[in-house]
């Protein structure tokens, strides 16, 4: 997304950040009860769908010729009388904005329903468990190609790819996870599956203002050395860090840490590949 689609996510964003921090249901909320997520989120991911069906819709929702409010009011005609109004309200602020493509604001309602699916967990209290499971599930895609090229074919029908993730995960993980995934694999357009899962780890762990490291090591790290790593890692980057350790035997001691971009290789492989490196010179 370019500048102006991103300024239009962000408005979208905090308007959802406000609705979902709302207290549980059967606390005081004032005037307006705290949405449901759960539907907020079918609704979401049911207008996502029919924009991914419907290039004309698409294209009218984010016509730069159209003032923000027409279109605005061109989502409640369509969508009115079909999502909750909760849903609504963040389609409404959506299609008011600017975006850049049309695609654009498929995407951005694709990821706020992730957000709001996340939100859920957060507040079921189950936020590290769902980001810790997506996380535990990109690694064996990493480790079993069969089965990310089975979830990754672009001829596989959807349909057929959802019910393996639910037989794979039946029993295995969060139904916020299984969803998560479900809709990871039907998105075309966020390329490889592997790093969409890695992005919707990162989103969890931003929730909780957190960056999330992924730590490989040749052997298990005791709780002391993951204290002293995050804590490191934590001080370095300014902010708190989620550690997602994974065992890898070809670094051969030491870690490696990356955190976005930005890759720490503190490996024995390493220290040898730049010792060959220095008497090859």
């Amino acid at each position: 997304m370019d500048g102006s689609s991103r300024r239009s996510l962000a408005v979208a964003r905090a308007r959802l950040d406000e609705l979902t921090a709302l207290p549980p249901p059967g606390t005081a909320t004032g005037s307006r009860p705290a949405p449901n997520l759960a539907r907020l989120a079918d609704d979401l991911d049911g207008v996502v769908d029919l924009l991914d069906r419907e290039l004309v819709v698409r294209r009218a929702l984010t016509d730069p010729g159209m003032p923000g409010s027409a279109r605005s009011e061109l989502a409640a005609r369509l969508f009115g009388s079909k999502i909750s109004p909760t849903a609504l309200e963040i389609v409404q602020v959506a299609a008011a904005g600017r975006w850049a493509r049309p695609l654009d604001l498929q995407q951005a309602l694709a990821e706020l329903a992730v957000e709001v699916l996340l939100a859920q967990a957060q507040r079921n209290n189950v936020l590290d468990d769902v980001e810790d499971e997506l996380f535990r599930f990109g690694r064996l895609l990493n480790r079993t190609p069969e089965l990310s090229l089975a979830l990754s074919a672009p001829a596989a029908p959807a349909s057929a790819k959802q019910a393996l993730v639910a037989r794979l995960l039946d029993g295995k993980a969060h139904p916020v996870t299984v969803r998560l995934i479900q809709r990871a694999v039907t998105e075309r357009y966020h390329g490889d599956l592997e790093r969409r899962l890695e992005q919707l780890t990162t989103i969890a762990a931003a929730r909780r203002n957190r960056l999330v490291a992924v730590v490989l090591s040749a052997v298990p790290l005791a709780g002391d050395q993951i204290y002293r790593l995050r804590t490191a890692i934590s001080r370095y980057f300014g902010r708190d860090v989620q550690l997602q350790v994974d065992i890898d035997p070809a670094v051969l001691g030491g870690v490696v840490v990356r955190v976005g971009d930005e890759v720490v290789d503190g490996s024995v492989l390493r220290r040898l590949t730049d010792a060959r490196r220095r008497l090859l010179r």
